[in-house]
């Protein structure tokens, strides 16, 4: 059986407003002039959360892991400003990899703001991590390589946080529970990847 639906949190409109915003960026980009690491690594990030996905879907089919059926959840929701930050506007790189002697205040926020989604999924990611290992079964667990592809465009991106650390709430151990988050995040965090590698595609044929 399910939890009752007033355990999980309802869909929130930027979520809706994030995807919809997403899908009008261009999906993909001509090539630029010089190197783009940083495009690379958020076309890495988007195909391992799929494939985590997929494979989540596949072995909690009993959790009810598909789109139609979990109730969405934005952690980042009054923490970032990403959707506005990164309104496609005449961006201008900057940063380790998106290097301009000419950058502006909004590549930057919004930049920032795409380090603190990573920086806030990271870390309740590899708290649930933590629990589904303690599960005997050992039913499912995190794909590694997607917590990498996260660390290294964080390390791309090379910006220094200024807000308070994310941490993830101490909660009982709760399997059936763990499990139904990490559905519920894998959904929200693959939304997020695609709008992450859609503004790196855009800033790449700026």
């Amino acid at each position: 059986m399910r939890p009752p639906r007033s355990l999980l949190l309802v869909v929130p409109l930027v979520l809706l407003h994030h995807l919809s915003w997403a899908r009008n960026l261009p999906a993909t980009a001509p090539a630029g002039p010089g190197p783009f690491p940083c495009l690379g690594l958020a076309q890495s990030l988007l195909k391992a959360v799929s494939s985590t996905l997929h494979k989540a879907r596949q072995t909690l089919e009993l959790y009810s892991c598909t789109s139609e059926e979990i109730d969405h959840e934005d952690i980042t929701k009054d923490k970032t400003s990403t959707v506005e930050a990164c309104l496609p506007l005449e961006l201008t790189m900057n940063g380790s990899c998106l290097a301009s002697s000419k950058a502006s205040s909004m590549t930057t926020l919004c930049l920032s703001s795409i380090y603190e989604d990573l920086k806030m999924y990271q870390v309740e990611f590899k708290a649930i991590n933590a629990k589904l290992l303690m599960d005997p079964q050992r039913q499912i667990i995190l794909d590694q390589n997607m917590l990498a592809a996260m660390d290294e465009l964080m390390q791309a991106l090379n910006l220094s946080s200024t807000s308070v650390p994310h941490t993830a709430p101490v909660e009982e151990l709760d399997l059936y529970k763990t499990k139904v988050k990490l559905c519920i995040l894998l959904h929200a965090f693959r939304i997020r990847a695609v709008t992450i590698d859609r503004m790196m595609s855009y800033l790449n044929s700026s």
